[in-house]
């Protein structure tokens, strides 16, 4: 397939990934959900979603190495991160598909909960009976999402929000979890003949403004308290639950 990018939709595509990243540095989230929308304008919901694995894995990998400190303040979630990666695989399958809408409005009916309880009942934690039931059923609905629609950040940095990590084993966590999902990503997509070489370099390209941005997301990161944290973690699954019920309106 054959295409051309002027300097205006390269401008707007460095603009998507650039803000992705920063917020990603400073709150370990939010890089596919505001970078794929602006790529998938120009390019298309596939050839997006393909091309934001190379920065996503990148992006991860940086979080993991910056804050490696961490690995014994975040307890592996084994109820969760099977479940998601099982259903990561099955989404990727259905990526061309499946029912772009029906998806949506499920992840933002279930994030809407998770935000429900995280701001009326602030101690809300996910342990116990509770917890060993809703995790790997919302851990199922968004590794589908993840797979086949290569966002799941509200969902996920919920559930991971709800553990009561310190800021930076929280943004640890988020880069564990999401960077194993690239990497079964990349793999199912390779099978598939779904990452062509254009691809492979569209997502080397994109490296340049996520370095550049994410390095000083994670230097914002060190001046914010706890609470400052929080807050601004919280704001930003609102502000995406606006998004994707928006988007699930608009079908």
């Amino acid at each position: 397939m054959s295409y051309s990018l002027d300097l205006y939709s390269l401008l707007i595509i460095g603009l998507g990934l650039g803000l992705g990243a920063f917020i990603k540095g400073l709150t370990g989230m939010g890089l596919p959900l505001v970078a794929i929308p602006f790529i998938a304008g120009f390019l298309g919901a596939e050839h997006a979603i393909v091309v934001m694995q190379i920065p996503g894995l990148v992006s991860n990998a940086w979080l993991l190495w910056r804050h490696k400190g961490e690995v014994k303040a975040a307890p592996l979630r084994y109820n969760m991160i099977f479940p998601a990666c099982a259903f990561t695989i099955l989404g990727v399958w259905f990526l061309e598909v499946m029912n772009d809408g029906i998806i949506i409005l499920l992840l933002a009916i279930v994030v809407g909960i998770f935000l429900a309880l995280l701001l009326f009942n602030p101690s809300f934690k996910l342990d116990g009976k509770i917890g060993r039931v809703c995790t790997p059923i919302a851990s199922m609905v968004g590794g589908f999402v993840q797979g086949a629609a290569g966002v799941s950040g509200p969902l996920f940095s919920t559930l991971i929000l709800s553990f009561r990590l310190s800021k930076e084993a929280y943004v640890f966590y988020n880069g564990l979890l999401f960077g194993l999902f690239n990497v079964i990503q990349i793999i199912v997509m390779l099978s598939l003949g779904m990452f062509t070489t254009q691809r492979f370099v569209e997502g080397c390209l994109a490296l340049i403004p996520l370095l550049v941005f994410q390095f000083l997301g994670m230097r914002a990161m060190g001046y914010a308290s706890q609470k400052v944290f929080t807050t601004a973690v919280i704001a930003v699954i609102v502000v995406m639950e606006i998004k994707l019920v928006w988007e699930a309106l608009s079908f």
